[in-house]
């Protein structure tokens, strides 16, 4: 399945949206917006897709999904599905307004956003009742402290946990590293493609042997781990997307055998292709 935009309309006197969602099930399809989600979902249970991450989800969880990031809810059966949804543009406050000094905490939380995040017990707790809170408060600028504080709160959750992989967003959070930037852009138009230690050395100008090191400092793996977890997101993407049989995605990611791909598959998301295309 391919992911559709969904347009975004802040209700009258706000300038972001506030939903109070209960229905018989979640009915929105695989979509994606420019607006940054706060998702708190407080009864149903079922599978949830961020980016290429694939997890289930009961009452209580947390989560927020970053601008262009596709998501969708899927329940595991019909009953009643209730939850509380706040979206909003990151220069919602102005252009500058996360650059500040004083909100640096939330601007590398938003930043972080764009591989979906979710959040400690602790932390979940004390932000499902600030959205309580929120969502008692008409809008104005109470509403909007409310959300700074909520967002704050988010921030300082050492603890919260990105949930797609590194690689389905390291184009974006290392957008001001030139250097890195042209191999990741190198990578990503060639990775179908047998690639060798000497052509990412060439794009990056430095010794094959700085390779991993420079990808070790900048995105905490080596260039061939990123390389795997690069094709592996692609062949995620494929197996939502697509009805391509597995043999046909493994060998167009860049794979040589089914069986390896199988196998680094598994060890990445925690499941077989198979079985991560048929939740």
């Amino acid at each position: 399945m391919k992911p559709t935009r969904e347009n975004v309309r802040p209700h009258s006197g706000s300038s972001f949206t506030c939903l109070d969602i209960d229905l018989p099930t979640f009915d929105h399809n695989y979509h994606y917006h420019p607006e940054i989600e706060l998702t708190w979902v407080m009864e149903s249970s079922g599978q949830r897709i961020i980016g290429d991450s694939v997890e289930s989800f009961t009452p209580g969880d947390l989560i927020l999904i970053g601008p262009q990031v596709p998501h969708q809810y899927r329940n595991w059966s019909q009953g009643r599905a209730c939850s509380r949804v706040i979206q909003f543009r990151s220069d919602l406050f102005g252009a500058e307004f996360f650059n500040s000094v004083e909100f640096q905490k939330m601007d590398a939380l938003l930043n972080e956003s764009k591989r979906g995040l979710s959040f400690s017990p602790t932390t979940t707790k004390a932000v499902q009742s600030q959205i309580q809170q929120l969502f008692e408060l008409p809008a104005g600028p109470e509403q909007a402290l409310r959300l700074i504080e909520i967002l704050h709160t988010l921030s300082i959750d050492t603890k919260r946990k990105p949930l797609a992989s590194p690689s389905y967003s390291a184009s974006v959070t290392t957008r001001k590293i030139d250097r890195l930037q042209r191999v990741l852009n190198y990578l990503e138009s060639h990775w179908r493609e047998p690639i060798t230690l000497q052509q990412v050395s060439d794009t990056a100008a430095l010794h094959p042997q700085s390779v991993s090191r420079f990808f070790q400092q900048h995105l905490g793996m080596s260039y061939q781990s990123y390389l795997v977890q690069l094709r592996l997101s692609h062949a995620a993407r494929e197996l939502i997307e697509t009805e391509h049989t597995i043999t046909t995605i493994a060998f167009d990611c860049g794979f040589n055998n089914l069986g390896n791909f199988n196998r680094l598959f598994k060890a990445n998301y925690g499941k077989t292709p198979n079985t991560f295309r048929r939740v």
